[in-house]
């Protein structure tokens, strides 16, 4: 252990600010092979707080999964505002809820800070994850509020993806330093809601996202008519009902949609989400027939991931689990468009470089173009480059590594307690070069004495 703390404070001496050293544990360990051993009953907490959607429950989940899959001995748990949800996807057990200290129940808590809450199940973690941060630079300091032995060597942060408030542990997404994309290998339940053809439309309205919604679908439909028209005479998109609304309170979104088809299907219809069926023309001597779905959608995950599998090539989604299910389970066979939320820019453009899809590059573009009859796409290559489940668990690994070694040897503890207490790497140095002089002493009146 002695060779491993000199060499942790040599390895210090690369740092040019204190705050790069609060990565300094895991960084050094990461050149060390993972045993058995090092997560044997290790217990890792994961804590999420739900802010709208299921997209970050689903983020959880899979990480919950890995981790369960990377160390199959480690005990995994998730504290947050919203059980329930989870309990959803089939994680019933090793749930903890997460209250607020005031004892509000408004909105079950989503998005509250950390700092406001409270953990009542009485259990310690090795590890504590949070995930994912969203739209704020994650704060120990207000994390310990909730855990208060967190700290800089035990505690993580799980960015969005291409997340704009680093620092993170785990940067994920596409491009730069980020450690890939949580990819799953599905078990696909077979949907029988639609018989096939049909398109899929999954995007959210303005004004939350963005000012583009309504000539983002108009985009894609003018698209998927144009390319699918003579293939499929008869034809069904399925709609998400905020664009089903919009056709009745909205006259020019109707008749830029009515312009759009006329040029390509004699008749059109739509089913609302009664189940009832109105024509909005019709063509008796014309049998092309085009059909919105508004009826569809929405469905739990493993049967939404199906409806995307079996839908025509070109599919039209946002948000970042949307796409990260059809990379996992559709690759190879979908052409991708995504509807870009002015919040996720970044993931876009480098969506744009790395796929690579020209189309990502602007929003006029992104959610499909009559010029685009054909998108190549190196899926092996995008594969191997942006999996998390290579990338990440290099890093969870030296995670794990690190806490084995701060459990066991109490000369990291007092290493933590110098970072911590630290502003600057000088006044660190000094603590360390104090720490050794009181070992040379004791050491040498050991000598004396013998």
């Amino acid at each position: 252990m002695v060779d491993d703390y000199n060499n942790i404070i040599k390895f210090a001496k690369t740092k040019k600010n204190i705050h790069q050293l609060k990565n300094l544990l895991w960084e050094y360990y990461s050149t060390k092979q993972l045993s058995s051993e090092h997560s044997k009953d290790i217990s890792i907490g994961l804590f999420n707080v739900p802010c709208g959607g299921f997209g970050d429950i689903i983020v959880t989940k899979t990480f919950h999964d890995y981790l369960k899959e990377w160390y199959p001995s480690a005990k995994v748990y998730i504290c947050t505002t919203g059980p329930e949800k989870y309990h959803q996807l089939g994680i019933k057990d090793q749930i903890f809820r997460l209250i607020r200290k005031d004892g509000s129940t408004f909105d079950n808590a989503e998005c509250s800070g950390y700092e406001t809450l409270l953990l009542k199940k009485k259990i310690k973690f090795d590890i504590m994850i949070v995930i994912p941060i969203i739209n704020y630079v994650f704060n120990i300091q207000k994390f310990k509020k909730l855990i208060p032995y967190a700290n800089i060597f035990n505690t993580f942060s799980v960015s969005e993806y291409n997340g704009e408030f680093p620092p993170y542990t785990f940067p994920i997404g596409v491009g730069g330093d980020n450690l890939g994309i949580f990819f799953n290998d599905f078990k696909i339940k077979q949907q029988n809601l639609i018989k096939k053809p049909y398109a899929l439309v999954y995007i959210q309205p303005s004004p939350s996202w963005g000012p583009h919604s309504k000539s983002c679908f108009l985009s894609y439909l003018e698209m998927v008519c144009k390319n699918y028209h003579k293939k499929h005479p008869r034809f069904q998109i399925i709609i998400p009902e905020w664009i089903s609304e919009s056709f009745n309170n909205n006259n020019k979104f109707y008749y830029d949609t009515l312009k759009i088809i006329r040029k390509y299907y004699s008749n059109l219809s739509i089913i609302y989400k009664d189940g009832k069926e109105y024509e909005f023309y019709i063509n008796e001597n014309n049998k092309t027939k085009l059909t919105f779905r508004a009826d569809i959608l929405p469905q739990k995950r493993e049967i939404f991931i199906s409806l995307m599998k079996d839908s025509i090539k070109d599919i039209l989604v946002t948000g970042d689990q949307s796409l990260t299910d059809i990379f996992s389970c559709c690759k190879g066979y979908k052409r991708v468009w995504y509807q870009i939320a002015p919040w996720k820019k970044g993931l876009a453009e480098n969506l744009n470089e790395h796929l690579p899809n020209k189309y990502f590059s602007t929003f006029k573009t992104s959610c499909g173009t009559i010029k685009s009859i054909d998108v190549d796409i190196d899926w092996t290559n995008f594969m191997k480059k942006y999996d998390f489940r290579i990338h990440g668990k290099k890093r969870m690994d030296a995670i794990v590594v690190s806490i084995y070694h701060l459990k066991r040897e109490p000369k990291l503890k007092e290493l933590l307690k110098h970072i911590e207490s630290s502003r600057k790497l000088s006044g660190f140095y000094k603590k360390v070069g104090k720490d050794k002089k009181r070992v040379k002493k004791r050491t040498n009146k050991k000598s004396s004495k013998k």
